[in-house]
């Protein structure tokens, strides 16, 4: 992910790009286990200032900043999430099973249904009715982890799986911006026929941030969606 990132953003000084932000992506990963996400993204944040500075424009340092967080976070909150037993390891599954659905059910229906494009400059193959598919699934996969974790919060769990499933959805869309931004197709072609490793887990770096968010700066909401017992 780093490499991939540093290979679309900066072409020209790609060895730099991709040092800092690999340091930074390990050592966020490695402090979310010893000190926490706080600890995480203070390094991460470090290393990602740090980068930016090489930078000679306003744009460029947010582009390398920006970007050294985007790749980078993700991988410290999935870890720190997990960590978070038990129902840290219940919802990294609970995001798997409904990014999947989103993904699978936005596809079709905006195949299936068609109609007006989201954004026809950044992606024309996106509908709005992918998006209300993709979202209603993603609700309908909430409400199935309910009845696995806590039957009686099925509402809570219905609305985030709702809002998981559209934050990955826009964050399909951010990936497709980037590229366009960046005139590149794909991130990479490490993944033939696929493109490269963003590419494919665009959704999911979009919806664990959210998540990680949510749980850091409302700890309480776990107990909404798990209830106070565990």
């Amino acid at each position: 992910m780093s490499y991939e990132w540093a290979r679309m953003s900066e072409p020209q000084a790609i060895t730099p790009a991709f040092g800092f932000a690999l340091v930074g992506s390990l050592g966020a990963v490695f402090a979310s286990s010893w000190g926490g996400l706080w600890v995480a993204a203070a390094w991460m944040t470090l290393c990602a200032v740090v980068s930016a500075l090489r930078r000679r424009t306003l744009a460029g340092f947010f582009e390398t900043a920006g970007g050294a967080l985007y790749v980078g976070l993700p991988p410290a909150v999935f870890l720190w999430l997990r960590e978070r037993a038990p129902e840290g390891r219940d919802t990294i599954l609970a995001m798997f099973a409904i990014i999947w659905a989103t993904d699978i059910f936005a596809y079709f229906g905006g195949k299936l249904i068609g109609g007006p494009r989201v954004a026809s400059g950044l992606s024309p193959n996106k509908t709005w009715s992918g998006i209300v598919a993709g979202t209603v699934a993603g609700a309908l996969v909430g409400f199935g982890c309910a009845r696995l974790f806590a039957p009686e919060l099925w509402c809570a769990w219905s609305f985030a799986g709702a809002l998981i499933g559209f934050s990955g959805l826009m964050g399909d869309l951010f990936e497709s911006f980037l590229k366009r931004r960046f005139g590149v197709k794909d991130a990479s072609r490490i993944i033939p026929g696929h493109g490269g490793v963003l590419d494919r887990i665009d959704s999911l770096i979009a919806a664990s941030l959210l998540v990680g968010a949510v749980f850091a700066f409302a700890p309480g909401f776990a107990q909404l969606l798990f209830g106070a017992a565990r």
